[in-house]
């Protein structure tokens, strides 16, 4: 049967510019969200998020990580001014790619796992890993890997790996850590469930205009992919 695919992103709540990108294909699920501090970190991401719908019947477990850290080099070679790396470069990745018996989640960075059972129960599982950076502490991008400054940065940054059996789940969204207003107390039970109910149907429509209606409760951009 052919996937019903999930591409959703949406601004946050007095933002111009959406920073985060959303990309669903046949075989994979990528949701990528660029850094708030970073000044067009919208670039980067649109540019690997389209990368990566470009090659997506080439991709799979063994060579994602392997493509994204490839691909950006290639983006950052273009022009190496730090500046450059710092403002457009910086951003999460969160990928589920899609196998005949499983769904494999790959993170780099931070936001969610949506998961739907054979029950249709749901569970919202956040995603948490950052890296030491000199300021603090933030969100593992993977420009860390390839940074003209390497005494502010981490440079060892990869891709967690998550596994769902397709014999427990039916279905399985990745979504960037603007999800988490979703999940706030504040925003009404009712609506949410709503949305809820939408992703155990699949059915975009529905999620985007509960989104787009409680969009002053929604402070970040958010999207979600599968």
């Amino acid at each position: 049967m052919k996937k019903i695919r999930i591409e959703i992103a949406q601004t946050g709540m007095g933002k111009t510019i959406n920073q985060d990108y959303a990309v669903s294909t046949e075989n994979l699920a990528v949701v990528l969200d660029g850094c708030g501090s970073g000044e067009h970190s919208e670039v980067g991401s649109s540019r690997m998020g389209e990368a990566i719908r470009k090659h997506s019947m080439k991709l799979n477990e063994q060579n994602f990580e392997s493509f994204a850290n490839d691909t950006l080099q290639k983006f950052l070679m273009e022009n190496t001014i730090e500046k450059r790396f710092i403002d457009e470069f910086q951003f999460t990745i969160v990928a589920c790619i899609e196998t005949k018996k499983e769904f494999i989640v790959l993170v780099a960075g931070d936001g969610f796992v949506i998961t739907v059972d054979k029950l249709n129960n749901i569970r919202y599982i956040q995603l948490d890993n950052d890296v030491n950076v000199a300021n603090g502490e933030a969100p593992r991008y993977i420009a860390y890997n390839f940074n003209p400054s390497p005494s502010r940065y981490n440079r060892n940054v990869y891709f967690d790996k998550i596994q769902f059996s397709k014999s427990l789940y039916s279905s399985v969204y990745v979504a960037s850590d603007g999800f988490r207003f979703i999940l706030d107390d504040k925003f009404l039970a009712d609506e949410r469930t709503i949305i809820q109910n939408a992703l155990i149907q699949r059915d975009q429509s529905i999620i985007e205009m509960v989104l787009k209606r409680n969009q002053s409760k929604i402070l970040d951009d958010i999207s979600i992919s599968s």
